[in-house]
């Protein structure tokens, strides 16, 4: 059986080993703290700026909407203007 001083040697060379472990370990969490914030802020500017393409969509169809009513009536008026004209025309043949 070891001695009492060769045994407290012992424990004291696997403490120091794990302290040095937990010292280690406390550097990788530090760094992985770091590349996860360093990510996070990365998607939230993708997030700002998908938001940003969404508004951009939705004031472009805003406006092709309102451009499609202008359009439709455009068309009603020539169609009458166009029904107006032929029956002045067909009333001046028939006449």
């Amino acid at each position: 059986m070891a001695s009492l001083d060769e045994r407290v040697a012992n424990l004291e060379a696997q403490t120091d080993t794990h302290a040095i472990a937990v010292t280690a370990l406390r550097a990788d969490i530090a760094d992985l703290r770091v590349e996860l914030r360093t990510h996070v802020a990365a998607i939230r500017g993708e997030m700002a700026l998908r938001s940003e393409v969404s508004e951009l969509r939705g004031e472009m169809n805003r406006r092709f909407d309102a451009m499609d009513q202008k359009f439709t009536w455009l068309t009603g008026t020539q169609v009458a203007t166009l029904l107006a004209v032929v029956g002045i025309l067909a009333g001046a043949l028939f006449r």
